[in-house]
Parts: structure tokens; C-alpha cells; sequence
């Protein structure tokens, strides 16, 4: 069982989005070279392809790619304007021109090109809209129309791996991602990443690990969020001392990053660190950074179960009170069934048992069962409040729903007997009889009352 991994998870939740729009690039004209999609960080003009002055060749970030490009890779100028006017307003998030300027040449240009290109542009407006799948097919339309060069193919091809991460579809985006792979005859920490979040969103997770480490070993500055996956992974296959070891080198470079530090404890939590893990709830709660009901409550618990396996309870269900006493007072746990149970269990492990029966007294109105009315009776009749104890026992009995009935009668019993109502306690002891937890003790007290 791993009740706190929705730390892991939850902390995952944005590092695993992992979709960027790419910038698209402007058209080749007659005397301009300028033909990349510049993905993700790069944009056109800022960093123009080289042109080569032995072989009269415009350099391409992929030498090597088995994929053998187009002849024609150029618009007329007149076209041309038009077209990098549209690309730079769907760059910019102006839908509307890019709409009014890349619709016509994908519609009606004779230039494969420049409607290829179009088409990516219009992509882009399509995703920024929420049309994923609308994008997804013009993408797709336009990388195999087999017209853009190299550089615009692959950055197009990656888009497109993110575009179906974004639309769930994870065998598709590494189906991309592999061609990138394959044909490009280049490798990407940024290609490698994606395959990573990939493969961890299909459950591959040993995939998913070696798909991120190799990213991270292709990159000068790895991001944080390629960490929090193989994180993840190691997480998902119980490898608790990888997953601490990662989380805990991130954590050291950024110690108040609460997503980090939360999901350091939930690895030393499932891997039944508790005192590592309550040495770092110690930390997020001295911060702040402990702001949610649940986060109280499970640091309560882990005191709770310290202190029932320790030889010296009272000082760790003490410090179960402590918070939650303080996540109470700032409003962070609310004062309901739950957490005045929970409050309560605490002062009974702690030996407090008057402030144990405030607690399970103040969780008594919504509790279900009556489990919560049944310790508080048996409380109640340790203090010698007796008639407190039979009124909260009868409580429990009416309610219902909880194994040990049979000893809340036999309590009951005894309850009434010290209200010296011996009829009452002959009738408790008898329905104890009937429990085969209970039926000596109660079948004992019986005879001892003279009643055969």
C-alpha cells in the first residue's frame, strides 16, 4: 500500500506536460535562406542555417540524416511574404492573421513547400485553439507531403511526438520519436526526454529510466523535470533507494522546492523510513510548507505507529498531538470525524485518556459506526465517569457496525453495576454471553451475581 505516493504523483503532474509549441520557421525566398522549424527555445532569425561557400549548400543541423530531401525548398518572394508573415503571427499567438495569411497557401498554393509549411503553421494555431487532434492531422499532413527539407522535418517531427503526448496517445509519439531516431542520423536530449515520458506514461518504466539517463547524459543542463520522471520510475518499480537517491541529490541543489521535498518523504514513507521521513516532515512543517489536511494527518500517524512500537509511547503520540493540534489551529485540518478520531488516538496511545474522550467525543456526531462511541465508553468507564460510559456504550450498540460488540456490552455491564442497577447489568452480561470473545468473562460475573 503507498497511501502517501499522491505526493510522487501529484508533483509529477506538470513535470510530465512536457509540450511545447514550436516556433515556426520562415520560408526560404529566393535570396534568403531561413527553412528550420526552430523549435521549443529557438526562434527564426535569431539563429539563421550557414551558408557552405565550397559546395554553394546551406548547412543543416542534420548531416547525417538518412532521409533524402526535397529539390525545391524555396517560395517566390511574393509568395514568400506572405507566408512569413503568417508563420510570425502563428509564432506570436495571432491566430487570426496567421488564419488569413497560411489558409489560402495550404489551400490553394501549386508550391508543395510552402503549403507544407503552412500547414505546420496552421498546426500550431489548431493546438494553441485546444484543436489537439486537428493539429495532430495537419502535422501529420504536412511532414508526408515529403516537400520540407531536413531541418523543418525532424523539428516537425518532434512537435508532432509532443503533440501526441499532450493528446495521450503514447505509442504514437514514440512511433514519432523512433523515426526522428532513426533518420535523422543525430540524437537530442530533448528527443530522449520525450521518449522517457513516454515510455513512463505506458508503464515502461525500466524504458523510461534508460530513455532519461541518456537524455541527462546528452545534455550540459538536464532539467529538473527529467529527474522527477526517472524519480517516478524508480518509484513505480519500489526501488525506493534509487528513487532517494535522485530525489535527495535534487533536493540538496534546490532545498526549498516543496514538490522535491514531498516526494523525498513519500520514498522514505514506502520504503518504511519513517524516521527519515518524519526528520523531513519536521522541516517542511517548521517552513510552511506542510499546507494541506492530508500532510497534518499522516505526519500524525507516523508518530502514532513509532509510538506504538517503541518501548516509551507517550513521547511520540505526544508529538501526533502537537501537529495536529497545529494544523487545527491554522485551519489546515478541519475539526471533523476523521481528524478528533485520529486526535483521539493519540491521547489514548499517550496515556491521556480525559483529553482522549474530548476528542472522540467531538468525532462521535459523524462517525458511522459505533467504533469511536465503543473506545470512548471504555474511556469513560476507566476514568469511573459510569454513567458517561453507559450512555456513550449505548450509543455504540445502537449505532452498530463494529466488531467487538460483545465487549461493549460486557463494559456496559459493568457500568451498570457500578450504578449499583444490577437488572440492567444481568441483561448487558447476558447479550455479552452470546460473544465468544466475551461469553466467560460474562457467564463468570453471572454466576458471581447469582444468576444461572
Amino acid at each position: 500500500m503507498k497511501p502517501e505516493s499522491r505526493w510522487l504523483v501529484c508533483g509529477m503532474c506538470s513535470a510530465l506536460a512536457l509540450v511545447f509549441l514550436p516556433a515556426m520557421a520562415l520560408a526560404q525566398t529566393a535570396g534568403e535562406q531561413c527553412s528550420d522549424i526552430q523549435m521549443l527555445q529557438h526562434k527564426c532569425g535569431q539563429q539563421q542555417p550557414k551558408q557552405n561557400a565550397k559546395q554553394g549548400k546551406r548547412e543543416t543541423k542534420f548531416p547525417n540524416a538518412t532521409r533524402k530531401e526535397p529539390a525545391k525548398t524555396s517560395v517566390s518572394a511574393a509568395e514568400g511574404k506572405t507566408l512569413n508573415e503568417g508563420l510570425q503571427a502563428a509564432n506570436s499567438g495571432d491566430s487570426a492573421t496567421a488564419l488569413k495569411d497560411l489558409q489560402p497557401i495550404a489551400d490553394g498554393s501549386s508550391n508543395a513547400y510552402a503549403k507544407s509549411l503552412a500547414m505546420l503553421g496552421l498546426s500550431q494555431v489548431k493546438y494553441r485553439s485546444g484543436d489537439t487532434k486537428g493539429a495532430i492531422a495537419l502535422q501529420k499532413q504536412a511532414l508526408d507531403s515529403g516537400a520540407l527539407d531536413n531541418d523543418s522535418y525532424f523539428q516537425g517531427l518532434e512537435a508532432l511526438a509532443q503533440m501526441y503526448i499532450a493528446d495521450e496517445d503514447y505509442s504514437d509519439a514514440l512511433t514519432a520519436l523512433d523515426s526522428w531516431s532513426s533518420q535523422s542520423g543525430a540524437q537530442s536530449a530533448d528527443v530522449d526526454a520525450l521518449k522517457g515520458n513516454a515510455y513512463y506514461r505506458l508503464q515502461k518504466y525500466p524504458e523510461a529510466v534508460a530513455a532519461i539517463q541518456k537524455a541527462k547524459s546528452l545534455s550540459d543542463k538536464p532539467q529538473s523535470s527529467w529527474d522527477q520522471i526517472e524519480m517516478a520510475s524508480y518509484f513505480a518499480m519500489d526501488k525506493y533507494d534509487d528513487a532517494a537517491k535522485l530525489a535527495e541529490a535534487a533536493l540538496a541543489k534546490d532545498p526549498n522546492n516543496s514538490t522535491l521535498l514531498q516526494n523525498v518523504i513519500a520514498i522514505y514513507i514506502n520504503a518504511h523510513q519513517d524516521q527519515k521521513a518524519l526528520a523531513l516532515l519536521e522541516r517542511a512543517r517548521a517552513n510552511g510548507q506542510i499546507k494541506d489536511a492530508a500532510g497534518y494527518m499522516n505526519m500524525a500517524k507516523m508518530y502514532d505507529n513509532l509510538g506504538q512500537n517503541s518501548t516509551d509511547p507517550k513521547a511520540n503520540a505526544l508529538k501526533a498531538v502537537a501537529v495536529l493540534k497545529e494544523g487545527m489551529d491554522k485551519g489546515i485540518v478541519p475539526s471533523d470525524t476523521d481528524s478528533n478520531k485520529l486526535l483521539g488516538d493519540s491521547y489514548a496511545i499517550a496515556g491521556d485518556y480525559k483529553n482522549a474522550v474530548i476528542a472522540y467525543g467531538k468525532a462521535s456526531p459523524g462517525a458511522k459506526t459505533g467504533q469511536i462511541d465503543f473506545t470512548r465508553g471504555q474511556l469513560l468507564e476507566n476514568l469511573g465517569r459510569h454513567e458517561e460510559a453507559r450512555n456513550a456504550l449505548k450509543q455504540a450498540i445502537a449505532k452498530g457496525g463494529f466488531k467487538r460488540v460483545g465487549a461493549a456490552y460486557l463494559t456496559l455491564g459493568n457500568a451498570e453495576l457500578a450504578l449499583k442497577d444490577k437488572a440492567a447489568a444481568i441483561a448487558a452480561y447476558q447479550q455479552a454471553e452470546q460473544d465468544p470473545e466475551t461469553r466467560a468473562d460474562a457467564r463468570r460475573t453471572l454466576k458471581q451475581l447469582g444468576h444461572k
